[in-house]
């Protein structure tokens, strides 16, 4: 066979020098074969083979081989990703210095790269290990230089994973340059994740980096104009879109005195995913959730709006949904009473009430109005249940808000009726308005994660510091498409920091989910986390001053613990030698307040966990190997230590785990201000039938509520093939 050179000339094929980058690629690794790489990969050869492509070969074989008999073969595939990687970047194995990689690139990197001096930069240089492009699995390498990195004019990558961390750190921290090698340090040894958009984004021209916004939509035309404008526009930026249309009228509303009748929210629905769908992300659509209260006139045909049993032209497939629910509906249903329809017309006092701290308060609203329109509609609470469960069942997009919890267990003093597509960010919004330009109205999310498992308490302050002076910078750096969103930055200064790996954190320790060594544990684990969080705000406010918001918040009368859920507080036993100060931080909040007005939630992590290689936020595995579709491609994602640990994980679907699972979300809720974007799982093989019972997802429902659960996310069941697709919903991956 001939094989094809660069140059375009052709030479004899010399089998010998793949086989030196093969014994490279596999150094010292056991049970991989050469011989069994070179068998597998002849298939493929042909006369005038190109040169370029025979390591393409090599590389697809060694993915085909790579099994969990078989693990190590996915190292020999990740070293030979690397192999040409660094041969197309650097022409060579050595990689070049940071000075050399970003000289004349001015247009592709910001102006911040190139304003450090030579002492700095032969610094910076020391400071970067290339060996720790060693430690990514193979589909960790290719989310990193495919997914965040850069391309050239082929569509290549043209960045190997420490120059994207160190060229992050070096524009995320310009000015501060001893946090410049500490934030490259936490990237590069996976200690702490960035969503997708800030990965992207930092050491370029721009500065997209949210991940989620939320929109608030009120009964006007005007009203609808803004929040179609807010929409597309936040899409555009790569933001997910959580839409609240709860102030909106509902079909048969009388409109300009009578003389005509409202369309009703389902044609604003299809308004608003005509919004969404006008803008492109990354080549894929853009995500929504749309929020409203179950007591909406029009709540039945919301929830059968994505149902195969409804006719294709009236469905709305592509949008999400979360429902606000209340202490009043669950009382209902546990109580075999009905619940009244009504519409924001008819009692606007409603829209309000329901996000009162006091859920009394909505109680005593909400039957004064049914007093007052006792011919409107009403249905069974248990029915609204069961169809609830059902669609959710059926196609997972139907979460839960619990508005009151919300309302409750929160520091922020402006009510909250909405969250984000990923139902982990809970923060004030107001209606749109063109009167009002410059009004906090739309909420921004930025986020990030610190890996549970590699950063023991004792780590907490440096590794909670990072990340609180980092999204601030992050926040504050954005310039957003809407005055409203822009406004709502420079006020609240809100943050969303979270953590990652808890499945491995509790694998490495040997606990599983609901275990009371587990549950203790990770108590105090959040309780370090949070403080951390809330100490570095403060530290930032004592040099810089408070968020101008800042007394919006009740953060200098609640501590985390001062609100929880006492049924929650009930799963785990206290150690307070072991606790944190919380009365210090108290008075010293009291004296200096915050740079921020939130600080924390726990985002899915789909995305960012992949990188890695950990496991996503607080759920379980499903499956020591699973296969995810990203952008048409499918990537094999191994556990953490699978073969080591095979026996110490606690998978999503080999038992009834949800409800043991859902008492690390209760634990977490306690600690976190804003949410948690966890699922329930379900596993028909282990019901009589294979069919899971409705009652008992409409009984786990119940059960997170009682835990002081304000939102809940997926509806997670097992597929036969165990394969997992990609998630389309937080733009993190925000994994989201």
């Amino acid at each position: 066979m001939r094989a094809l050179k660069n140059d375009g000339s052709y030479e004899e094929l010399d089998i010998s020098k793949g086989t030196k980058s093969l014994k490279w690629a596999i150094g010292d690794l056991k049970g991989v074969s050469t011989s069994e790489i070179e068998m597998q990969s002849k298939l493929h050869f042909y006369d005038g083979i190109s040169t370029a492509y025979i390591l393409d070969v090599y590389i697809k074989t060694c993915y085909d081989l790579s099994s969990l008999r078989d693990i190590n073969y996915d190292a020999v595939c990740k070293n030979l990703k690397l192999q040409k990687l660094y041969k197309n970047i650097f022409k060579g194995v050595k990689p070049c210095s940071i000075k050399e990689f970003i000289a004349g690139k001015e247009k592709i990197y910001n102006q911040n790269i190139y304003r450090y001096s030579d002492k700095e930069l032969a610094l910076i240089e020391q400071a970067i290990d290339h060996s720790r492009d060693f430690n990514f699995t193979a589909s960790g390498l290719d989310a990193v230089t495919e997914g965040y990195g850069l391309k050239d004019t082929n569509e290549e990558p043209c960045e190997t994973p420490q120059m994207i961390y160190m060229l992050i750190a070096m524009d995320a921290f310009y000015g501060d340059f001893n946090e410049v090698i500490n934030l490259y340090e936490a990237l590069s040894n996976f200690k702490i994740t960035l969503p997708t958009p800030e990965m992207k984004a930092y050491r370029t021209h721009s500065s997209d980096y949210a991940s989620c916004c939320t929109v608030r939509i009120g009964d006007s035309i005007d009203s609808w104009n803004e929040g179609s404008t807010a929409i597309v526009s936040h899409t555009v930026a790569s933001a997910g879109v959580g839409v609240a249309i709860l102030d909106i009228a509902s079909i048969g509303d009388p409109v300009k005195d009578g003389k005509i009748i409202h369309g009703g929210k389902i044609k604003v629905l299809k308004s608003i995913d005509t919004d969404i769908a006008k803008a492109s992300q990354n080549g894929r659509r853009g995500s929504g959730t749309a929020f409203l209260n179950f007591f909406d006139p029009e709540i039945e045909e919301i929830m059968s709006i994505k149902s195969p049993r409804t006719a294709l032209d009236k469905r709305i497939n592509d949008l999400s949904y979360g429902i606000c629910m209340h202490e009043v509906l669950y009382e209902r249903a546990m109580n075999a009473e009905n619940i009244t329809l009504l519409s924001t017309r008819q009692a606007p006092e409603l829209v309000n009430a329901i996000a009162s701290k006091d859920p009394m308060f909505f109680k005593v609203v909400y039957e004064s109005a049914e007093k007052k329109f006792p011919d409107a509609k009403k249905i069974p609470a248990q029915d609204f249940f069961k169809l609830f469960a059902t669609e959710r069942f059926e196609n997972s997009a139907y979460y839960v808000v619990n508005i009151d919890e919300a309302n409750i267990n929160t520091p922020y003093l402006d009510e909250i009726i909405q969250s984000n597509i990923c139902v982990e960010f809970l923060t004030p919004t107001l209606e749109l308005s063109s009167k009002e330009p410059d009004a906090p109205a739309i909420g921004i999310c930025v986020l990030a994660n610190g890996n549970q498992t590699l950063i023991p308490i004792s780590d907490l302050p440096n590794y909670t510091r990072i990340l609180v002076k980092l999204q601030t910078r992050s926040a504050l750096r954005q310039n957003h498409p809407t005055s409203q969103a822009n406004a709502f930055v420079k006020g609240y200064r809100d943050i969303g920091i979270g953590f990652s790996n808890h499945a491995n954190w509790l694998a490495e320790n040997g606990w599983k989910y609901g275990q009371q060594e587990a549950l203790d544990a990770h108590f105090l684990w959040m309780q370090h986390f949070q403080f951390g969080l809330m100490k570095a705000s403060m530290e930032i406010a004592k040099k810089d001053g408070p968020a101008p918001l800042f007394h919006k918040t009740n953060w200098k009368k609640l501590m985390p613990l001062d609100r929880v859920n006492k049924n929650a507080l009930a799963l785990v036993n206290r150690f307070p030698e072991l606790e944190p100060d919380w009365d210090w931080l108290k008075g010293e909040i009291q004296i200096y307040g915050m740079a921020n007005c939130g600080l924390s939630m726990v985002p899915p992590a789909e995305s960012s966990s992949i990188p890695s290689n950990q496991t996503s936020a607080l759920e379980p595995i499903r499956e020591l190997l699973t296969i995810k579709d990203k952008k048409g491609k499918n990537h094999k994602q191994y556990a953490p230590k699978a073969m080591k640990l095979a026996d110490k994980y606690d998978y999503a679907f080999d038992r009834k785990i949800t409800r043991d699972f859902f008492k690390h979300v209760a634990i977490t809720q306690m600690l976190v201000d804003k949410s948690i974007s966890a699922g329930a799982f379900y596993n028909p093989k282990l019901y009589p039938n294979e069919k899971v019972d409705i009652k008992e997802i409409i009984s786990d429902i119940h059960y997170l509520k009682f835990l002081g659960g304000k939102t809940l996310y997926y509806n997670n069941t097992a597929v036969p093939d165990g394969a997992e697709a990609d998630l389309n919903g937080c733009q993190e991956g925000c994994s989201v």
